[in-house]
């Protein structure tokens, strides 16, 4: 298995990764081109055997600055210091092999440890399609402290709890 950064030929195995897992809500091609171009915004990929299995989108957000598509956020953790925003989180097994989207995540919290950002967030539907999600991201420290509605499309919002980690 080796973890690297998106290449931009990814892509399409991407969206279709996404699709697979999460039907219309999965990212399109043009999700990861404007990701791949913002400087706040990185991408990891999973490989096993030369396969793409696996990928994380991520931003480094500043203290306080909160996503577009997020709306009426209510967190019991003030936001203090530079954070890191997992957009997405997706692999081939859906939380299933547990081993490799651990090394997954940690190496996300490593390259934003490495962008100073201590603090670290997930948005989860209340709804998830894969409610083994919620344990995943609680047994590597993260801690339940507040929900928002996430603008899936200009006319459609989806209830989320909020997932917060901070190592300072």
């Amino acid at each position: 298995m080796k973890i690297r950064k998106i290449r931009i030929n990814d892509i399409p195995q991407l969206v279709i990764m996404d699709r697979q897992a999460y039907g219309n809500y999965g990212a399109d091609e043009e999700f990861f081109r404007k990701k791949l171009l913002s400087p706040n915004a990185k991408i990891l990929i999973v490989e096993n055997a030369g396969k793409i299995t696996g990928f994380t989108v991520f931003e480094i957000l500043k203290q306080n600055e909160i996503p577009k598509d997020f709306s009426d956020l209510e967190i019991s953790k003030p936001l203090k210091e530079k954070w890191m925003y997992i957009i997405a989180f997706t692999t081939k097994a859906n939380y299933e092999d547990v081993d490799a989207d651990i090394q997954l995540l940690q190496a996300a919290e490593k390259l934003a440890r490495n962008l100073k950002c201590n603090t670290f967030c997930v948005p989860l539907s209340k709804d998830h399609p894969y409610p083994k999600a919620y344990n995943f991201f609680e047994i590597n420290g993260y801690q339940k402290v507040g929900s928002i509605k996430w603008r899936a499309s200009p006319t459609e919002k989806i209830d989320c709890y909020l997932y917060l980690k901070s190592t300072s």
